[in-house]
């Protein structure tokens, strides 16, 4: 009696049936996860800012309004590991406004993300997909370092308020702050070179898609007199994406 059985023409045609579906199906369900990676994260960030203003208004009764040192203001209130006062020294960002370098202050907390503060030309703001026109601080920084590492402020924002936006019921006269979030760190896609010294090699970040259909590990976050939330429609969809 004939053993019935797959002939080896019939296995390797098997194989490379398997072998298509896992090459199409695989970067798909890789870059779901990392998608859903980056709004998780991004859930996470805004909800240590958060608790970081809620402990300076409960324990030293300061509030984003109060303290024109947003770096020393977050830092003091969370589990920082490292800061710089110069993000240049660890790799080297071009600035897609005028193709110079980013002169960053930032600290790194415990769980792996980077909270960065933009520092230098005062009128220099983050790259968003938003109004230009909208009055947006970016705590410009100048001077000597404070005990967290970070620079004393010299611009001109004075703390973050809520002016200029819909929700300003308390009447404050100051423009919000704004942050940038790496959810981890110095690992990829932001930057894309950790090791880039110079500009031969740097490159800009590489921020989410205007409608948030692509995201990457970097965020803007607004600081009002009150609390932090995701600002830009990529950031808002991500976190309300990251909720459902």
């Amino acid at each position: 009696m004939k053993k019935k059985g797959f002939t080896l023409a019939e296995v390797l045609i098997t194989l490379a049936i398997i072998g298509v579906v896992a090459a199409i199906a695989i970067p798909s369900v890789i870059s779901n996860s990392q998608q859903q990676e980056f709004k998780t994260g991004l859930r996470k960030a805004v909800s240590v800012l958060n608790s970081a203003i809620t402990m300076n208004m409960a324990i030293d009764g300061e509030s984003p309004y109060d303290n024109a040192n947003l770096f020393g203001y977050m830092a003091r209130h969370m589990s920082v590991l490292r800061t710089t006062s110069r993000a240049e020294m660890d790799y080297y960002i071009i600035y897609p406004g005028d193709g110079s370098s980013w002169r960053n202050t930032a600290f790194y907390t415990t769980d792996g993300m980077k909270f960065e503060f933009r520092r230098g030309r005062t009128q220099a703001k983050f790259p968003l997909y938003e109004d230009p026109s909208i009055n947006v601080c970016t705590l410009a920084e100048s001077g000597s370092l404070n005990q967290y590492g970070g620079e004393s402020p010299g611009g001109s924002c004075g703390g973050c308020g809520s002016y200029g936006l819909n929700n300003n019921v308390d009447g404050t006269t100051k423009p919000p702050c704004l942050i940038m979030v790496d959810i981890n760190g110095d690992r990829k896609p932001n930057p894309a070179n950790a090791k880039c010294l110079k500009a031969q090699c740097s490159s800009p970040y590489k921020f989410s898609t205007p409608d948030g259909s692509r995201l990457t590990d970097m965020f803007t976050i607004m600081i009002t007199d009150k609390q932090a939330i995701p600002y830009g429609v990529a950031a808002q969809r991500a976190m309300y994406q990251a909720q459902k």
